[in-house]
Protein backbone atom coordinates (compact mmCIF):
# COMPACT_ATOMS: atom_id res chain seq x y z
CA UNK A 1 0.00 0.00 0.00
CA UNK A 2 1.47 3.39 -0.99
CA UNK A 3 1.93 5.65 1.25
CA UNK A 4 -0.07 9.49 1.07
CA UNK A 5 2.05 11.74 0.29
CA UNK A 6 2.84 14.25 3.53
CA UNK A 7 2.00 17.95 3.47
CA UNK A 8 5.90 18.59 3.53
CA UNK A 9 5.93 16.50 0.22
CA UNK A 10 3.09 18.03 -1.70
CA UNK A 11 5.00 21.34 -0.98
CA UNK A 12 8.50 20.38 -1.78
CA UNK A 13 6.99 19.44 -5.18
CA UNK A 14 5.45 22.02 -5.92
CA UNK A 15 8.44 24.17 -5.30
CA UNK A 16 10.96 22.26 -6.93
CA UNK A 17 8.37 22.48 -10.17
CA UNK A 18 8.58 26.27 -9.37
CA UNK A 19 11.90 26.54 -9.05
CA UNK A 20 12.58 24.22 -12.52
CA UNK A 21 15.23 21.65 -10.13
CA UNK A 22 15.33 18.63 -10.74
CA UNK A 23 15.82 15.84 -7.87
CA UNK A 24 19.53 15.50 -9.26
CA UNK A 25 20.67 18.94 -9.16
CA UNK A 26 18.72 19.45 -5.55
CA UNK A 27 20.46 16.12 -4.28
CA UNK A 28 23.98 17.80 -5.22
CA UNK A 29 23.33 21.14 -4.03
CA UNK A 30 22.27 19.66 -0.79
CA UNK A 31 25.37 16.70 -0.50
CA UNK A 32 22.58 14.41 -0.37
CA UNK A 33 21.34 11.68 -1.99
CA UNK A 34 18.42 11.69 -4.64
CA UNK A 35 17.06 8.68 -2.90
CA UNK A 36 16.31 10.97 0.10
CA UNK A 37 14.34 13.24 -2.15
CA UNK A 38 12.38 10.93 -3.34
CA UNK A 39 11.88 9.55 0.40
CA UNK A 40 10.77 12.83 1.15
CA UNK A 41 8.61 13.92 -1.78
CA UNK A 42 6.80 10.14 -1.36
CA UNK A 43 6.32 10.64 2.18
CA UNK A 44 8.72 7.49 3.36
CA UNK A 45 10.81 9.64 5.06
CA UNK A 46 10.49 13.39 6.56
CA UNK A 47 13.56 15.75 6.71
CA UNK A 48 14.61 17.40 9.89
CA UNK A 49 13.85 21.06 10.59
CA UNK A 50 17.53 21.61 9.91
CA UNK A 51 17.22 20.17 6.66
CA UNK A 52 14.30 22.10 6.02
CA UNK A 53 15.96 24.80 6.37
CA UNK A 54 19.04 24.16 4.17
CA UNK A 55 16.45 23.30 1.82
CA UNK A 56 14.67 26.50 2.31
CA UNK A 57 18.03 28.12 1.39
CA UNK A 58 19.24 26.51 -1.60
CA UNK A 59 15.63 27.31 -2.93
CA UNK A 60 15.65 30.77 -1.59
CA UNK A 61 12.22 30.40 0.11
CA UNK A 62 10.71 30.83 3.24
CA UNK A 63 11.38 27.64 5.79
CA UNK A 64 7.82 28.18 6.84
CA UNK A 65 6.44 27.18 3.47
CA UNK A 66 7.20 23.64 4.07
CA UNK A 67 4.82 23.64 7.46
CA UNK A 68 1.68 22.95 7.60
CA UNK A 69 0.21 25.25 10.07
CA UNK A 70 3.13 28.21 10.18
CA UNK A 71 2.00 31.81 9.75
CA UNK A 72 3.33 31.45 6.54
CA UNK A 73 0.61 29.11 5.08
CA UNK A 74 -1.64 30.95 6.86
CA UNK A 75 -0.57 34.16 4.76
CA UNK A 76 -0.20 35.98 8.24
CA UNK A 77 3.74 36.12 8.47
CA UNK A 78 7.26 35.19 6.84
CA UNK A 79 10.44 34.47 8.22
CA UNK A 80 12.74 37.43 9.47
CA UNK A 81 14.51 38.95 6.90
CA UNK A 82 17.97 38.71 9.02
CA UNK A 83 17.45 35.45 9.85
CA UNK A 84 16.75 34.01 6.35
CA UNK A 85 19.80 35.85 5.29
CA UNK A 86 21.99 33.95 7.80
CA UNK A 87 20.55 30.46 6.03
CA UNK A 88 21.43 31.84 2.47
CA UNK A 89 24.92 32.77 4.09
CA UNK A 90 25.37 29.62 5.87
CA UNK A 91 24.45 27.37 3.03
CA UNK A 92 27.05 29.49 0.81
CA UNK A 93 29.90 28.36 3.27
CA UNK A 94 28.44 24.72 3.62
CA UNK A 95 29.12 25.04 -0.84
CA UNK A 96 32.59 26.78 -0.24
CA UNK A 97 33.47 24.08 2.38
CA UNK A 98 32.62 21.11 -0.16
CA UNK A 99 34.33 22.87 -2.74
CA UNK A 100 37.20 23.44 -0.70
CA UNK A 101 37.57 19.53 0.26
CA UNK A 102 36.70 18.53 -3.39
CA UNK A 103 39.90 20.84 -4.36
CA UNK A 104 41.80 19.84 -1.38
CA UNK A 105 41.06 15.98 -2.88
CA UNK A 106 42.35 16.64 -6.63
CA UNK A 107 45.38 18.04 -5.27
CA UNK A 108 46.26 15.06 -3.33
CA UNK A 109 45.78 13.07 -6.56
CA UNK A 110 48.15 16.21 -8.67
CA UNK A 111 50.74 15.38 -5.75
CA UNK A 112 50.84 11.21 -6.29
CA UNK A 113 50.79 11.48 -10.27
CA UNK A 114 54.07 14.05 -9.98
CA UNK A 115 56.14 12.08 -7.27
Amino acid sequence: MKKKRSFFGKQFKKIMLEKDINQRELADRLGITKAMITNWISGVRNPSLDSIKKISSVLDIDYNYFIENSDYNNKKSKLDKKDFKILQLENKILKLEKENIELKNKIKVLEKEHK
